[in-house]
């Protein structure tokens, strides 16, 4: 062979290794670039992407289904001023990605304007906003983690976990949200189900504004400032949920009525709350077996009537209730802790009713300032003192002698024996040792 025929051989060699190393290189780009294997795909197909890093941004115009593949992680990433993840199209889903989008931007990580999406699955990290919703109906977003980007950035700065404007019929369940502004919110958006989420350390748990027949079930809100905002709203159903040590904001609630009508709050645990269930301007709604313990206030009415309050336990909290303003509303057969009632005829409940006095409630309106004297002895004495217009106090007209889940205790003359006989002797033994230990000091 001449060696003009082994440099022409090496040449081809050489190029033959740059196509062939060139196509690998395209190839793996081509893999990472999730847009265009989107892109490629046809309407209706499923695409399951196999483990690595893909880069956003990402937009869907039509109807696909994309996965990860297997149990490896899948990561989306983005880095510019755009959504990581945008879904126009309807009947799309998404599932198992992991979406990272750590750039503080107005635009949120995944926004969905497509009818029926479905959202499964995702663990999205977040500087901004998590999943915004516009105009789309009928979505699921289900068993996912939407945590916020809490260092450096102030609360007020932070996005909400989920944010749904005009988009009804949405049903949000069985997700972990964390470090956002508000975890679930929902403006004119009707029909929606939120059941099962854990909310915490963010600002509203689950807030509700113009929202109709909103279902909030069985979600663990806890830290935030608080647990259920629901304001301007009419119809919703807040049933068997678990708001607690909603405390460290002055106004922290568990959970709050505001301007909100005809719903029902049921079945909740309001524990370590600053205000257990807060009721302002609201009428005609069932506040029914709740029970609200170990809150600096149990239950506070503000310009609120037409609601009916009953079968509530008020367990250990600093002051059972406050109310200003709260005529007319039915409040019988609830527990309070705080209150020694009389049980003549053993029903279980005291004749002598439980008005709540609105001394308290009146001077703050008046003198913000006081609130530093709350439960003070001597706002207590003053309390005490105040007895204008009695007649107009919210009451319980047939408070519980015990609490609703105790009522086979209730009217049992020989358990409540037994319990006198026991004080009678833990009484009589604690003047005995006392006695007794008197003499040997002696």
């Amino acid at each position: 062979m001449t060696f003009r025929n082994v440099r022409v051989f090496f040449c081809i060699l050489g190029a033959v290794f740059f196509l062939l190393n060139g196509s690998s290189a395209s190839a793996e780009d081509q893999r990472l670039n999730l847009q265009a294997i989107v892109d490629q795909a046809r309407p209706g197909d499923t695409i399951l992407l196999k483990p690595g890093i893909y880069h956003g941004p990402v937009i869907i115009n039509k109807p696909l289904t994309i996965r990860s593949e297997g149990e490896v992680p899948v990561e989306l990433r983005n880095s510019n001023d755009l959504p990581v993840l945008t879904i126009h199209a309807d009947y799309t889903t998404v599932s198992g990605l992991h979406i990272i989008d750590e750039k503080v931007k107005e635009e949120p990580t995944v926004l969905v304007t497509g009818h029926n999406a479905i959202l499964e699955g995702l663990s999205i990290r977040t500087a901004g906003n998590g999943i915004m919703v516009r105009d789309a109906d009928e979505g699921t977003l289900d068993n996912s983690a939407i945590i916020g980007i809490a260092e450096g950035i102030r609360m007020a700065d932070r996005g909400n976990g989920v944010d749904i404007f005009n988009g009804h019929r949405w049903n949000i369940t069985d997700n972990t949200i964390r470090n956002v502004h508000d975890g679930i919110y929902m403006e004119g958006s009707d029909d929606t189900l939120v059941v099962g989420n854990v909310i915490e350390q963010s600002r509203y748990g689950v807030h509700c504004m113009y929202t109709h027949r909103t279902i909030i079930q069985r979600n663990d809100s806890h830290l935030n400032v608080t647990g259920a905002m629901i304001m301007t709203a009419s119809h919703v159903s807040v049933i068997g949920n678990m708001f607690t040590k909603q405390s460290e904001n002055v106004n922290s609630q568990g959970i709050l009525l505001y301007d909100t009508h005809e719903s029902t709050v049921k079945d909740n645990t309001a524990y370590g709350n600053r205000v257990g269930l807060y009721v302002e301007l609201s009428t005609g709604n069932i506040l029914e077996n709740n029970r609200v313990s170990s809150n600096f206030v149990g239950l506070q009415l503000i310009e609120s009537s037409g609601n009916t309050i009953q079968r509530n336990q008020f367990i250990a909290n600093v002051a059972d209730a406050q109310a200003r303003g709260s005529e007319e509303n039915n409040i019988s057969e609830n527990y309070w802790d705080n209150f020694r009632g009389i049980d003549t005829d053993r029903d279980g409940k005291s004749e002598i009713s439980y008005s709540i006095n609105p001394f308290f409630q009146g001077l703050v309106q008046k003198r913000p300032a006081f609130q530093l004297f709350f439960q003070s002895p001597g706002m207590v004495f003053l309390e005490g003192l105040y007895e204008t217009e009695r007649e107009r106090w919210t009451t319980d007209t047939a408070p519980l002698m015990v609490p609703p889940d105790n009522e086979t205790s209730a009217g049992d003359p020989e358990g409540a024996a037994m319990t006198g006989i026991a004080g009678i002797i833990l009484l009589v033994s604690t003047g005995v040792l006392f006695i007794w230990m008197r003499r040997r000091n002696i």
